[in-house]
């Protein structure tokens, strides 16, 4: 494979151009490409993990392409129509006509139900890749001075992303997407003073009793409104990334071949965009593409006929929001009483204290913590090596704990199930002396409530990402202490200051 180098911004001066690439050459010399774009060097990566992000970008491309399709058939309306499709279960019925356009969509086209899978698998895998990338910038390091604000592009871009899932919730107005969207329309009302406004702001009136005008906004937002911004920022994501480079992962540059130094950070060492990364690039589309078609094919979701259309007069049991949306979930089922609750509530003009600060609150810290992290964990110096996790004891312990935390909180969310897991170990462990005898002290006989499990999740939930935290830093820093290690990348860059100096 070629290799290309690329200077960094801050030396401020044209990299030679010695791409061996024969297709290159033979495209530049006719159409004086350049190589300040088409050359630029992507770094050598040997797990893939740089290739999340192209990942992000195909499954929001994907989802625009099906979105598209699906928008020209699906009606934005509650209005009751007679369902006379291939559903057996509701011909002849009166039905939403949202919930009889998505049947239609499903069950009535052709490619529909594939397509439609399609877009909800790749919502899933936007979100999925989205976190997974952030989590590798996280742990290398890569949001350090200074590719700051591309750290505050990504956390919008991921929080985005989540409320556009949300905002598709309501469409196909079954009763699943009625609950779901009727625990966040009660969450934005938890808001002291603005919440009725935001209410109105977001939805346009009460929901789901004044769904016939919800359900056309939410349409408009989950199709136009918030797609385009998530555009535009993925644009700026693009654009600050071209101007700073990548960062490069250290020990990966071959000093015998004549490149830079392993320690200079002035110039970035990887295969060119052009033809090289972009053959890459299409083979990364082309596996996205069929991943997608895969689980469309063989693991369905969201389907409309299980749960019917929405009946305002009723809840579905166990139902509960998609597994990104779980771990806010989690926190309004676990959250403590508040003390004072009264007093607070009427301080704030009636509004459930305990909802706002399960729904409100809690996630506002946690999202205001991740967006701010490149500023708690400052670098003077510009640092454009990835760094070893290994290296850096308290960011990795604040990840690792960061993670649990949000494992445990999903867990939470799913506590019905987590009372049917426990229902059947105390049945199990039953029978087995002193094991037994643990579980029916913590727990009745089977089957085990909701209630009974609430006090162990709240409990574990803030002592397990505290543990796993505590444990990783000290291991970590008893490594780094015992071998002298310190953080390569910060050091190089402070070596390459003093030298600028």
């Amino acid at each position: 494979m070629s290799t290309e180098t690329e200077q960094q911004p801050a030396e401020g001066t044209a990299s030679e151009d010695e791409n061996p690439s024969r297709v290159y050459r033979w495209l530049d010399d006719r159409l004086d490409l350049g190589d300040t774009f088409l050359g630029k060097a992507f770094p050598e990566d040997a797990y893939g993990s740089f290739l999340l992000g192209e990942v992000s970008l195909f499954t929001f491309v994907i989802l625009v392409l099906t979105g598209t399709f699906l928008g020209l058939i699906y009606t934005p309306s509650t209005t009751a129509v007679e369902y006379t499709g291939r559903v057996a279960a509701y011909a002849g019925t009166e039905v939403p006509a949202a919930f009889a356009s998505v049947l239609q969509i499903t069950y009535g086209t052709r490619f529909g139900m594939t397509l439609r899978m399609v877009h909800h698998w790749a919502a899933f895998l936007f979100v999925a890749a989205m976190g997974l990338h952030m989590l590798r910038v996280f742990f290398a390091g890569s949001y350090r001075n200074p590719r700051e604000l591309n750290w505050l592009v990504g956390t919008a871009l991921i929080f985005l992303g989540i409320l556009e899932g949300f905002l598709g919730y309501a469409l196909p107005f079954d009763e699943y997407s009625a609950t779901a969207t009727g625990i966040g329309y009660e969450i934005a009302g938890t808001i002291p003073f603005i919440g009725e406004q935001l209410q109105y702001l977001v939805f346009g009136g009460a929901w789901p009793a004044a769904s016939e005008t919800v359900i056309p906004r939410l349409f408009f937002m989950h199709v136009f409104l918030v797609p385009l911004v998530i555009g535009g920022l993925i644009a700026v994501h693009m654009f600050l990334l071209v101007r700073q480079k990548h960062t490069e992962q250290k020990g990966e540059r071959h000093e015998s071949d004549g490149g830079p130094d392993s320690d200079d950070q002035s110039y970035v060492v990887g295969t060119p965009l052009f033809p090289n990364q972009a053959m890459v690039t299409i083979v990364v589309f082309l596996m996205t593409f069929a991943v997608l078609f895969l689980l469309a094919a063989f693991f369905p979701v969201q389907r409309l006929p299980i749960w019917g259309p929405s009946d305002p007069t009723s809840t579905p049991a166990n139902v509960g929001p998609d597994w990104y949306f779980m771990w806010v979930f989690g926190v309004l089922k676990i959250i403590p009483a508040i003390p004072f609750h009264d007093a607070i509530s009427s301080a704030l003009g009636g509004i459930p204290v305990g909802e706002f600060v399960a729904g409100v609150i809690v996630p506002g810290i946690i999202a205001t913590v991740l967006a701010l992290w490149p500023f708690i964990d400052y670098s003077k110096n510009e640092v454009h090596f990835t760094a070893d996790p290994l290296d850096r004891p308290f960011p990795t312990a604040v990840g690792v704990g960061a993670i649990a935390l949000i494992v445990m909180l999903s867990m939470a969310g799913m506590n019905a199930t987590v009372a049917t897991v426990v229902s059947g170990i105390v049945h199990w462990a039953a029978p087995i002396p002193v094991l037994g005898g643990l579980f029916t002290f913590v727990f009745t006989q089977p089957p085990v409530t909701t209630a009974e499990v609430t006090l162990p999740l709240q409990v574990a939930t803030v002592a397990v990402p505290l543990v796993e935290g505590v444990l990783v830093y000290v291991m970590l820093a008893r490594r780094k202490k015992r071998k002298g290690i310190e953080d390569s990348s910060e050091a190089a860059a402070a070596r390459a200051a003093s030298q600028d100096d």
